[in-house]
């Protein structure tokens, strides 16, 4: 069985979006005058035909080539300095392969290909769990899995199944109990306050709030990252504490990430926020369609006009990798599937990747996404996993 050379798909990848030279696109047309079916085989990519569907003509298509099956119908970037290799950026478009990529992938899969590329062990997507902390010291497990009733506070009832947990609407009255609602590495849960706020929790987050707000204000403190949807109150302010800042909310959508270590990044999806920090004693407005990046070690704050989509994608079950550095992906990819990651060479850590892939898909094939692009190689040693060149 012959395959398709290395140079060969780099070539077919670069052609895809425009990025050959003159001196590649002579080499491309000489490997294809060669042989009648490598022209047929480029047309139909270029047209965008289901290849797919003749599993056969993809026979003696090198493995490197079968990374499409693992990446979105879009467009995947890499940007590497010269020490990590022999390109700079290149972005490489394999729609047509994408559906006899997976199977290709498996029928060819030979044991010395898993001791050069990633040996994955029971490693899956997260999922609907959390642990609830009470006033009393009582401690919960929850799981969308599972139905409960539960009494949260002295007379209040809360529901907890498949949709999250949903605290009955209603006004303190005397000394207000708190709850803490924690989501793992490997979780995620969704909570509805008494004042009809839904807060959606990503891995690694932790939420404080009273069983009911006051009468004058709504006050909840955070860590980690979470979708809120702030229910509009105009007699009671809603605030959002985040280690020393705090975020003041006008009845609003938006999203919130502590776990970039020294910053706090906050993204306006509709309505209007307020963010005070300790230093300026200023607030700063945020607007539709800006992010405000605070960090907490040098004391400053940015707002930048953004793309709000890539930052809330993780709520609709999409990873929107949007030239996003490997260790911003890998610390994503850590706290979804409860994995350690391991750098070899510490610089990988700053090699950017743009791609959307499903947030339910199995480790490997997220994993086989990049490594089919930067050439980065991935090792899953129990839940460790080991990033090298």
């Amino acid at each position: 069985m012959k395959h398709y050379d290395d140079n060969i798909i780099r070539l077919i990848q670069l052609y895809l979006v425009g990025g050959l030279s003159k001196e590649e696109e002579v080499k491309l047309e000489e490997w294809l005058r060669q042989d009648p079916s490598r022209e047929k085989f480029m047309r139909e990519i270029r047209e965008g035909q289901n290849v797919g569907q003749n599993f056969s003509t993809f026979e003696n298509v090198n493995k490197d080539l079968a990374w499409g099956s693992v990446v979105r119908k879009g467009k995947i970037e890499i940007n590497r300095s010269r020490r990590l290799g022999w390109y700079k950026f290149v972005a490489a478009v394999m729609v047509p392969l994408m559906i006899i990529g997976a199977a290709y992938y498996m029928r060819n899969y030979t044991a010395s290909d898993q001791q050069q590329s990633v040996e994955i062990a029971e490693i899956t997507p997260g999922k609907g769990k959390a642990i609830l902390r009470l006033n009393d010291n009582r401690v919960i497990e929850l799981s969308t899995e599972q139905e409960k009733q539960l009494d949260v506070a002295k007379g209040v009832a809360v529901k907890s199944d498949a949709s999250g947990m949903v605290y009955p609407e209603q006004v303190a009255a005397g000394v207000t109990e708190y709850n803490v609602l924690e989501v793992p590495r490997g979780g995620e849960y969704t909570v509805t306050l008494s004042d009809g706020t839904v807060v959606y929790l990503n891995s690694g987050s932790t939420l404080r709030y009273p069983v009911a707000f006051g009468a004058d204000s709504r006050k909840v403190a955070f860590s980690g990252e979470a979708y809120f949807e702030v229910a509009k109150d105009a007699e009671r302010p809603f605030y959002v504490v985040v280690d020393d800042m705090k975020i003041k909310v006008y009845g609003t959508s938006f999203n919130v990430n502590t776990h970039y270590t020294g910053k706090v990044q906050t993204v306006l999806v509709e309505g209007k926020i307020g963010i005070e920090t300790p230093v300026s004693g200023k607030e700063y407005e945020v607007s539709p369609g800006q992010m405000a990046l605070y960090n907490s070690q040098e004391q400053t704050m940015n707002i930048n006009s953004v793309d709000v989509r890539p930052y809330v994608a993780w709520k609709d079950r999409v990873f929107a990798f949007e030239k996003m550095s490997l260790e911003d992906i890998m610390t994503t990819l850590s706290l979804w599937y409860d994995v350690d990651v391991f750098y070899q060479t510490s610089s990988l850590r700053s090699l950017h990747f743009t791609g959307h892939l499903g947030r339910y898909e199995d480790i490997s094939t997220i994993l086989d996404a990049i490594s089919g692009v930067t050439r980065v190689n991935f090792t899953v040693k129990g839940r460790t996993v080991i990033v090298s060149e």
